[in-house]
């Protein structure tokens, strides 16, 4: 599959449309919106993963963990596996392109009809359900890209879907197969992507390897790309703000070495910006927008709610289950796990809406499971409720535990255990707000609710049928203050008629004030932040429909016209990835808006009259061989750069270029470094950037200060035929130095191995024009 990303440096200084992140939400939006006719740039914080490139290990599964305790944060901020640890609700996302559909299990249900029926909803939205309202045609739409399907009566036999289906027997209670994202035929799908059939391996929660799961990375991003729209990951949306009619989305670029220099943020301007960063995302986003200056509704962070979820385990049951994903194992010959969720006890259809709920089967991918039978076995006896007796069955229970230490995950206790998520209702309570300029979430006493004391009860009903011990969350035990897990959050940002009692309209736009039914022009939200309660299913169908119709809404109030027809194609074949180089530089000066008429005097006058230049800059080139090849040696640059005489605010860099090395036409022997780039403010003035390093032999030792003196001017305008507005002379500090050293990183290598390489043959590139420059210095 071709990789969707658009290399950060192309990004241009405006949009039509900014989206900001690439799950249900961002990539509906953005696919919607590219159909529109519209210049749309997708924001995703995480990492691109292509088919074949998710953790399948424990080795390569931890570093992908970053953790958000109270008081400190662990791992990459681009991990996939994003666990948000509070003390009364812990939350698992997921982070990269394509969001939680990377990491969930994919069950595609609607919601309850009476669920809409809630008074929270803004009646609006409530008079545009079925049978043929805006809404259900939303869920078609959704299903339509999304391509739902249950899993196929032709296919192997799953024993944890057994299992499931006879405590349904058992009890009496609706069971069917939903319909899941998951593909089961090999083939180009409706938006030209090579999918395979499901190899039932198990692993669908750490990452399809298989491209058979129908993430947004499968449809609705691709068909964004199809149709024009521009992708950028590792790019951290940190504030939104108003400024001169257009809206300034401020984001930071990650694991670029740009943190080492504590870098300003970055900004991009658009029309229209659609906020689609999860229900923690989007929140976040907001609350620092809000304490940033951004009038909002006060009802921002309230109305969380987990969506009513109850993990629980049916450990070392009587019947095989097979419940743990093969991970680096091939699937081959196998007893097949199946995908993560196959079947569903459903029983929402009670008098009362609050006291429904549903239970599905699950599974633990390979590459988390290495401690599982320790870690279930400890829980089994600690907080753990055995189903049966007797002197037999302790002996069998005791013998499978063992053949669990000796033989792992796949055998014996665990081998024998079904892993149950429940989805109810809950009161919907928790609040989101910042400390320390970081989201945290408090919800006193949520595990104490008696629906999930209902549902661990009907877990351990289901557990008795299998003649297991179920296990609760060990979250979620008087031990831990029954904190709860979930992995649906949904609220934040809910939906509402006035702004005292929420944060958008029905439309999914922003109240521009605490009162009133007011809004921001231009500024919306579509993901689960905007869901006013819990849904007691699987939300992704329901968060798809209402950002379908969101985007049709949108439209509609634009003029513009989105079009449905499939199957869409790639306009071109991408080009394969290549190892490629970037590093970050910074380097710090002066600069006179007085004296533009020669270097030396410009520099001592900006100091003078103080008036500091300084940039950090982003240096990429994703193609090594073609850069050093090329007369040019061509490469890319993003940045900031601060300076006062242009701008109180710093500065924005787009449409740089670096040539390394190229060769000076005023002088033999000699060699320049080039800069060029186009600086954007916050109020929208323009200005273009030149600069050379000036490479040449003279009498003394001079290579430190030639290759780190920057000469530069600046032109007032989007050109080099500007006007000249202001000259002056950079130079680089021994410890920005020693700090960019340690940012050069080699990309898209295969592996070590290449890595290394790449950057040998970029040192001895660099060190052999120097050697030939200096006569061996």
């Amino acid at each position: 599959m071709a990789h969707l990303a658009t290399p950060i440096e192309n990004i241009k200084s405006h949009y039509t449309v900014v989206v900001i992140g690439s799950g249900y939400g961002g990539g509906i939006a953005a696919s919607r919106m590219a159909r529109a006719g519209q210049q749309v740039c997708v924001l995703e914080r995480g990492k691109e993963f292509q088919p074949g490139e998710y953790p399948n290990t424990e080795a390569k599964s931890l570093p992908e963990f970053q953790v958000d305790f109270p008081n400190r944060r662990v791992g990459s901020a681009t991990g996939l596996y994003d666990l948000r640890v509070n003390e009364d609700i812990n939350v698992f996302v997921g982070c990269g392109l394509g969001g939680t559909s990377l990491v969930n299990a994919n069950v595609s249900l609607r919601a309850e009809p009476r669920v809409f029926e809630d008074r929270r909803w803004p009646q609006e939205l409530r008079n545009d359900l079925y049978p043929s309202g805006r809404l259900e045609a939303g869920y078609d739409h959704a299903e339509e890209m999304l391509k739902p399907t249950a899993y196929p009566r032709d296919f192997p036999v799953l024993r944890k879907l057994q299992a499931l289906e006879k405590w349904a027997d058992y009890l009496g209670r609706p069971f069917y197969r939903p319909p899941i994202n998951v593909t089961f035929k090999d083939g180009v799908n409706h938006v030209g992507v090579q999918q395979q059939a499901c190899k039932l391996c198990g692993d669908c929660v750490s990452g399809c390897n298989y491209a058979a799961k129908n993430t947004v990375l499968m449809n609705y991003l691709p068909d964004a790309k199809n149709h024009g729209a521009e992708i950028y990951t590792e790019a951290s949306v940190q504030r939104i703000q108003r400024s001169n009619g257009r809206w300034l989305v401020h984001y930071q670029l990650l694991d670029k070495g740009r943190e080492k220099f504590d870098a300003p943020t970055m900004f991009v301007s658009a029309d229209v910006v659609i906020l689609c960063a999860g229900t923690l995302g989007s929140t976040e986003i907001l609350l620092r927008s809000k304490a940033a200056g951004l009038t909002l509704s006060d009802k921002l962070g309230h109305s969380f709610t987990g969506n009513g979820d109850v993990l629980g385990f049916g450990y070392n049951n009587d019947v095989k289950i097979n419940g743990t994903g093969f991970g680096r194992r091939s699937p081959k010959g196998r007893d097949p796990v199946g995908p993560c969720i196959t079947g569903i006890i459903d029983a929402r259809r009670r008098p009362q809406l609050n006291k429904g709920m549903v239970i599905e089967e699950g599974s633990i991918p390979g590459g988390f499971s290495t401690f599982l039978p320790e870690g279930l076995a400890a829980a089994a006896l600690l907080v753990g409720k055995d189903t049966d007796r007797g002197l037999v069955d302790w002996i069998k229970e005791s013998f499978r535990k063992l053949v669990s230490l000796v033989r792992r995950s796949r055998h014996g206790a665990v081998g024998n255990t079904q892993i149950y998520l429940v989805m109810t209702h809950d009161d919907g309570q928790g609040r989101m707000y910042l400390r320390d300029n970081r989201l945290r979430i408090d919800w006193p006493g949520v595990g104490t609710q008696p629906i999930f004391k209902r549902a661990n009860e009907q877990l351990e009903e289901a557990t008795r049928a299998l003649g297991g011990t179920y296990v609760r969350n060990p979250m979620s035990t008087r031990f831990t203050g029954h904190d709860l897990t979930t992995v649906h959050p949904l609220g934040g940002c809910v939906t509402a008629e006035e702004a005292q009692e929420g944060v958008v309209n029905h439309k999914g736009q922003v109240f521009s004030g605490s009162q009133g039914t007011a809004v921001h022009d231009g500024l919306y939200v579509s993901d689960g932040s905007v869901i006013p309660r819990s849904l007691g299913v699987n939300p992704l169908l329901t968060i798809s429909a209402l950002a379908e119709r969101c985007c049709a809404l949108l439209a509609e109030d634009h003029g513009w016209q989105i079009s449905y027809q499939l199957p869409s194609e790639p306009s071109a074949p991408a080009e394969p990835l290549r190892p490629g180089i970037l590093f970050t530089e910074a380097m710090e000066g002066y600069i006179s808006t007085t004296v533009t008429d020669d270097y030396e005097r410009a520099s001592h006058q900006g100091e003078r009259d103080d008036s500091p230049f300084e940039f950090i800059l982003t240096i990429i080139s994703d193609d090594l061989n073609r850069m050093l090849e090329d007369e040019n040696h061509r490469a890319r640059m993003v940045g900031n750069v601060v300076a006062p005489a242009l701008s109180a605010t710093p500065l924005t860099v787009t449409e740089g270029e670096f040539n390394l090395f190229v060769s000076d036409p005023d002088r033999e022997n000699a060699r320049r470094m080039r800069y060029r780039m186009k600086l954007t403010s916050e109020e929208g003035r323009a200005y273009y950037f030149d600069g050379s390093k000036e490479i040449h032999d003279d009498p003394g030792f001079d290579v430190w200060k030639d290759t780190t003196t920057l000469f530069i001017t600046v032109h007032d305008g989007d050109g080099l035929d500007s006007p000249v507005v202001g000259k002056g002379i950079l130079k680089i500090e021994i410890d920005d130095f020693r700090r960019q050293m340690t940012t050069l990183q080699v990309t898209n290598a295969d592996g070590l191995r290449q890595s290394l390489q790449a950057k040998a043959r970029f040192g001895r590139f660099f060190a052999g024009v120097l050697w030939e420059t200096y006569k061996g210095f």
